[in-house]
């Protein structure tokens, strides 16, 4: 996986097409272009990484660019999706499961 940087210019992407983003902390990242179609609608919405041994998902589910859904696939085969749903609210659990 490529790594995460803080964008310079501090003004999000264009478009999904360009880059995946987060605003977090005051700083926006650029997570890089989406190169995963998890949704299956034939367009990349999603990129994928790895965070201290787990699987993470990242993915942009209404096309703007800004990433607002977290899928976590842990090594003990749990899963927990976040989501956002508006600028500035906090991230909250949507789903918890487990993959057996």
């Amino acid at each position: 996986m490529e790594d995460w940087f803080v964008s310079d210019s501090g003004d999000a992407p264009v478009g999904p097409a360009d880059s995946l983003w987060t605003y977090e902390d005051g700083s926006l990242w650029d997570l890089g272009p989406a190169d995963f179609d998890a949704d299956g609608d034939g367009t990349p919405e999603s990129r994928a990484s790895e965070l201290d041994g787990d699987q993470v998902l990242l993915s942009d589910t209404d096309g703007d660019g800004r990433v607002d859904r977290v899928t976590t696939l842990h090594t003990d085969g749990t899963v927990d999706v976040a989501d956002v749903t508006a600028e500035r609210l906090p991230w909250s659990p949507t789903s918890l499961g487990r993959l057996e």
